[in-house]
């Protein structure tokens, strides 16, 4: 398969048809994203969603940002703008963009396998030792997952994972095909940590979260204490429950990350503006990784990668069931929308948030969805 291009989106607004190819500008702003508002108010109500916010960017460049609903529905707390939200599965982002620096860094390569890196962990099986960082970023892997065994991601140290693991087979053969898998990003931790020689979270803080000012930025699960932080919902047997969001340092490099909308944006625009990696290397953790059959994965390296279709394609993750950031662009353009949409939960998710993400960002990109 070809490389990703970087010649990026055409935007197109649905109601701006008769716009030049080259002008970025909304000829009617106040309509556009009167639309959006409108669009998610329905969502809200048609989903039951309890608390909302989103940002869009064009060309990296915030457009808009609303709020909406609860920051916690019992006490009737509003949403504001500053809120924390646990991003769960969105940290993967952010761990796996510091890693593929970090492995620069040090003249190290994703090629290089678990054993390489972490030759003295012998505790570890050799299935496992055989995997390439590679295959942990890309969910290609075929390892076994602790959520198939309910070991979820609040364990209580490394071992109980291993321990619990080390005997279990393989989903498929590595890089047969594409799952997600958690506990790939154990793994990636503890290279994480070997590499640099400090805790993930300490990391992180230094070398991101206070170089690029993210001052609401937090690794931590629901039983820590962390101001402003949203309430989170999840809908169990029609009812609706509080969504425990338990999440151990063990996991950090899969889940774990608290951060309001300004400084989660503000990280995103830093990946897209070529602070962190240039072009050519965000290229290669945005491909997706190429399957033992020769077919694309739908993963880059720690990146949900694909084409949707019109040569349209896609980068980002979503959290948990209940949030999504989605980067779009299509071949043979200069132009991006990215949509950042985080929530607190909802009552139900008849449609998801990556749906609504990409519905939001249709209003920018004819040819998202149908």
């Amino acid at each position: 398969m070809k490389k990703l291009s970087y010649i990026f989106m055409l935007i197109i607004f649905i109601a701006c048809k008769n716009q030049t190819e080259n002008n970025l500008e909304v000829q009617n702003p106040k309509s556009v994203y009167d639309q959006t508002d409108a669009y998610v108010t329905q969502m809200m109500d048609s989903l039951g969603i309890i608390g909302l916010n989103y940002t869009i960017l064009l060309n990296n460049k915030v457009v808009h940002q609303n709020t909406f609903g609860y920051a916690n529905l019992d006490l009737q707390v509003p949403m504001k703008p500053d809120n924390l939200f646990p991003v769960a599965s969105i940290s993967k982002l952010f761990s796996s963009t510091a890693l593929n620096k970090l492995l620069k860094i040090k003249n190290r390569s994703v090629d290089e396998t678990v054993g390489e890196i972490l030759p003295e962990r012998t505790d570890l099986p050799s299935t496992w030792r055989k995997l390439t960082i590679k295959q942990l970023l890309s969910h290609t892997s075929g390892m076994p997952d602790q959520i198939d065994y309910q070991i979820f991601l609040n364990p209580e140290n490394d071992e109980a994972v291993i321990e619990a693991l080390k005997n279990k087979l393989f989903v498929f053969e590595p890089n047969d095909s594409t799952r997600y898998c958690a506990t790939g990003f154990l793994l990636v931790r503890l290279i994480f940590e070997k590499l640099s020689g400090q805790p993930f979270d300490t990391y992180m803080q230094e070398n991101y979260f206070d170089k690029f000012n993210l001052k609401s930025a937090e690794y931590g699960g629901f039983k820590k204490t962390i101001p402003n932080r949203v309430t989170s919902y999840r809908n169990v047997d029609g009812q609706l429950e509080l969504f425990p969001l338990g999440y151990s340092p063990s996991m950090y490099a899969a889940a774990g990350l608290n951060i309001n909308m300004a400084d989660l944006t503000k990280w995103i625009q830093a990946v897209l503006n070529e602070q962190i990696m240039n072009k050519k290397e965000l290229s290669v953790i945005w491909d997706p990784v190429i399957l033992n059959n020769g077919e694309p994965g739908f993963f880059g390296l720690g990146w949900e990668t694909y084409e949707l279709k019109n040569n349209i394609w896609m980068t980002g993750h979503g959290g948990a069931g209940i949030s999504s950031i989605r980067h779009y662009w299509k071949v043979d353009s200069d132009n991006t929308v990215t949509v950042i949409l985080l929530t607190n939960g909802a009552r139900n998710w008849s449609k998801t948030p990556d749906d609504i993400n990409m519905t939001i960002a249709n209003y920018f990109m004819q040819g998202i969805t149908d």
